[in-house]
């Protein structure tokens, strides 16, 4: 398990009351560690919460701490994650996420779901794009800024594809989202 788990509380959205919501900011791009437990897959992420209900410490002697606000951990169920790497592209840290507790009746009685809604951009450090893909990132954009180009998302594909960069197919369309949004 990771560290930073042993060092800041965790924020549970069980927690919310039924239609309450919770902003939060999801401080990496994807899960900090993952995992597989009897219950299955685990990921868990770094988040940053405002005055909302954390526990510290670990079962069964958790510690409930009402009105945090701070960095903490969170280990979303499978939809919450899919949601989370959807809104950050696995390159986008800072995306504020604002999630809401649905009640919802089935068969078997009542279950949780959770409605998401991405509520702010964040941003891709440099960090977080390969380095080859960072110079070529780079390159096509002092070729717009020189005008050599005019930056048209065919003219990013095919520098993509050209034999100077060799960009793979399957990486070209999270470069392209990576360089508009600057």
């Amino acid at each position: 398990m990771s560290d930073e788990q042993e060092s800041n509380p965790c924020w549970k959205p069980g927690a919310l009351g039924a239609m309450e919501t919770a902003t939060i900011t999801l401080e990496s791009a994807k899960q900090i560690a993952d995992g597989e437990n009897s219950y299955g897959t685990w990921n868990l992420w770094a988040v940053n919460v405002t005055d909302a209900t954390v526990f510290e410490g670990k079962k069964p002697n958790e510690k409930e701490v009402k009105n945090y606000t701070g960095k903490a951990v969170m280990f979303p169920n499978e939809n919450l994650h899919g949601k989370f790497m959807e809104y950050t592209g696995g390159t986008k840290e800072g995306v504020q996420v604002e999630i809401k507790c649905v009640p919802k009746k089935g068969a078997k009685g009542f279950y949780t779901t959770y409605e998401t809604q991405k509520m702010g951009e964040g941003a891709t450090p440099e960090a977080n794009v390969l380095d080859t893909h960072g110079r070529f990132l780079k390159d096509f954009k002092n070729f717009v800024d020189n005008k050599i180009v005019e930056g048209t998302k065919e003219d990013f594909v095919n520098f993509c594809k050209s034999d100077t960069y060799k960009i793979p197919e399957d990486s070209v369309d999270k470069l392209w989202a990576v360089y508009t949004e600057e």
